[in-house]
């Protein structure tokens, strides 16, 4: 793994900015609207009685967007984890293209992007058993 200074391209997609946004979007609809009521009931809980990987994540949303980060966490800690970096993400983004600065990248070997793949899929399924054993 190699830390790297990355000039920005002219032609480069911003998805840091992009995916930064649409949490962002999501914390405003969880701060401003009624989120909770219109959203459906899982029908993968309602079908097998179990939770899927993703319940809570409306609701952790909701209480990240009024400042309740323990409960976002109790709720779902994969999105609550990852709400806040993808937030925290878009900052730093928005700041080096704002001010034209290098933004710091990291290079992988395919050996270490194996073992990232690995790990997120580990994250999930631990996730998912953190639902399943407190639902």
């Amino acid at each position: 793994m190699r830390i790297v200074l990355n000039k920005r391209a002219p032609d480069r997609i911003e998805f840091g900015i992009i995916f930064g946004g649409i949490v962002l979007l999501a914390l405003l609809a969880g701060r401003f609207l009624p989120v909770l009521v219109l959203a459906p009931d899982c029908v993968f809980h309602a079908l097998t009685g179990v939770p899927c990987p993703t319940c809570g994540s409306t609701r952790s949303i909701v209480y990240l967007s009024h400042g309740a980060f323990v409960s976002a966490f109790i709720m779902n800690p994969l999105v609550a984890a990852c709400a806040v970096t993808a937030t925290l993400f878009f900052i730093y983004c928005l700041f080096t293209l704002v001010f034209d600065m290098p933004r710091i990248g990291v290079a992988l070997s395919a050996k270490e992007k194996d073992r990232l793949r690995l790990t997120a899929v580990l994250l999930v399924a631990i996730n998912w058993l953190y639902l399943i054993i407190t639902r």
